[in-house]
């Protein structure tokens, strides 16, 4: 047998045959609004945070008549058909931070029960807070600390841009 046959005898005795190459993998995309549990965290107008077991929306209320307002609705966590939450909380206290590192107050209070329904007698789950401060040009940082189900939740937006997550403007 010649020598060059020997040695390929013994290389494929050593190879297995069919040898697995990897396959190429996809690159994974990731969206900046996308959390670490792979899901948004934008839905239509509003910028949701983890609230525990459940998500909070904020979204902006731009009024030059009324005066800007922040809103706060707690859900359930379900992407597809989220649910209000109604809590027994009769207020929200929050700070707003702007880019320039100012902070201003914010007292969360039940918005007109027109507004939320479905909720039951000394429960909320849509929340309302005046603004007068804000312009829909700034950039926040939203940051409360709820009681949800017996336990403390720290609660935040970041990045929130009152322009782009208004559901009213006038």
């Amino acid at each position: 047998m010649p020598r060059n046959l020997l040695v390929l005898a013994a290389f494929a005795a050593v190879v297995p045959a069919g040898c697995d190459t990897p396959k190429p993998v996809a690159p994974a995309t990731h969206r900046a609004d996308d959390d670490a549990h792979g899901h948004s965290h934008e839905r239509d107008k509003m910028l949701l945070a983890d609230a525990g077991p459940y998500h909070a929306a904020l979204t902006a209320h731009l009024s030059s008549k009324e005066g800007n307002e922040l809103d706060v609705l707690f859900e359930t966590a379900d992407d597809k058909a989220p649910q209000p939450v109604p809590l027994p909380l009769a207020k929200v206290t929050a700070t707003a931070r702007t880019a320039d590192g100012k902070e201003h107050p914010l007292v969360f209070e039940p918005a007109p029960m027109d507004e939320r329904k479905t909720d039951p007698a000394g429960k909320c789950s849509h929340f309302v807070a005046k603004a007068p401060w804000m312009s829909p040009a700034d950039v926040l940082t939203v940051s409360a600390t709820v009681e949800i189900e017996g336990k403390p939740r720290h609660v935040e937006w970041k990045a929130f841009n009152p322009k782009k997550y208004a559901h009213h403007k006038e």
